[in-house]
């Protein structure tokens, strides 16, 4: 596996998504200064999009081709990072319930009574509420989306709870105790003829189990699961996508959409630069193991 591959793709990755924030806040300001059309607006959310399933894309390439498990815990990402991943990124809900967080107190305030219709002087499917105006209409669209995401993440997540309880299952623990009941054999095989007949233990090896094969079964097993992974990566991805895309394109009006992708990308890369100012300062405070072996071959003549 090319690990260099997966970092480049990476990246570039965020290389996409810094220079798409800029564009996005450009966006935001030309819009609240009057400069800027639906329709630009539009192009700048569909930008945004394209660039989300340009990534998921190769992600679904290398995952198949090589190893989607390397998605789950990346190391070109800081161990904070990946702490908070699901499924090889971000929760799809997580989007959502950023929305709720920047529209402010005043939807949070109202979230029970828009979707009750207990607001007093009743609701109004087109009166803006909280920072971004989130009308009671929108609002119970996007409740509706947020259940149906919530489901949606479950299934996967019990799917993936699956797949890792398999590793202690079929077929994989057979094949381990195969293995060592073969090098048991191997080891009693040796201990009775002793060293004088060890040139003949290949031979004996293979009637009593080859290690080699079993490993190339435990190869297979283990094949299966990185298949199972790469698959879940991909349906993650896809809904992540359909989430986002649902949102930004079908509920949110343009501009509700461009603030909403700017909160994104910021929260993203935020949280990327603080977890490696914050790795990086404690990896400085670390002995280094140069340091520490040296040391230890002085104590220890």
């Amino acid at each position: 596996m090319d690990m260099a591959r997966y970092a480049v793709c990476h990246q570039q990755w965020i290389a996409g998504q810094e220079a798409g924030l800029g564009e996005l806040l450009e966006a935001a300001a030309n819009a609240a200064a009057g400069r800027a059309t639906d329709a630009e607006l539009r192009a700048a959310v569909e930008r945004c999009m394209r660039g989300y399933e340009e990534y998921a894309t190769s992600r679904r390439a290398m995952a198949r081709e090589e190893d989607g498990a390397a998605f789950f815990a990346p190391p070109w990402c800081t161990a904070f990072e990946n702490a908070v991943l699901w499924l090889g990124g971000c929760r799809p809900s997580l989007t959502i319930r950023l929305l709720y967080s920047i529209s402010g107190e005043g939807l949070e305030a109202h979230i029970e009574e828009f979707l009750s219709g207990r607001r007093e002087g009743g609701v109004s499917g087109s009166v803006g509420m909280g920072l971004l105006g989130i009308t009671a209409t929108q609002l119970e669209r996007i409740n509706d989306l947020h259940g149906r995401t919530l489901r949606d993440e479950g299934i996967l997540t019990e799917r993936l709870a699956s797949l890792q309880e398999d590793i202690a299952d079929r077929p994989l623990l057979p094949i381990v105790r195969a293995r060592e009941r073969a090098a048991a054999a191997v080891a009693a095989l040796a201990g009775h003829n002793g060293s004088a007949n060890c040139v003949g233990l290949p031979g004996r090896l293979a009637a009593a189990g080859s290690p080699g094969g079993i490993d190339a079964e435990v190869d297979a097993a283990m094949e299966s699961y990185r298949a199972g992974l790469a698959k879940l990566l991909e349906e993650a991805d896809e809904l992540r996508m359909s989430t986002a895309r649902a949102l930004a394109t079908e509920i949110l009006t343009p501009r509700q959409a461009v603030e909403t992708l700017v909160a994104a990308k910021q929260l993203h890369l935020s949280v990327r630069d603080w977890s490696r100012r914050k790795e990086g300062a404690v990896n400085a405070r670390l002995p280094r193991a140069s340091a520490a072996t040296s040391s230890g071959a002085t104590a220890n003549p």
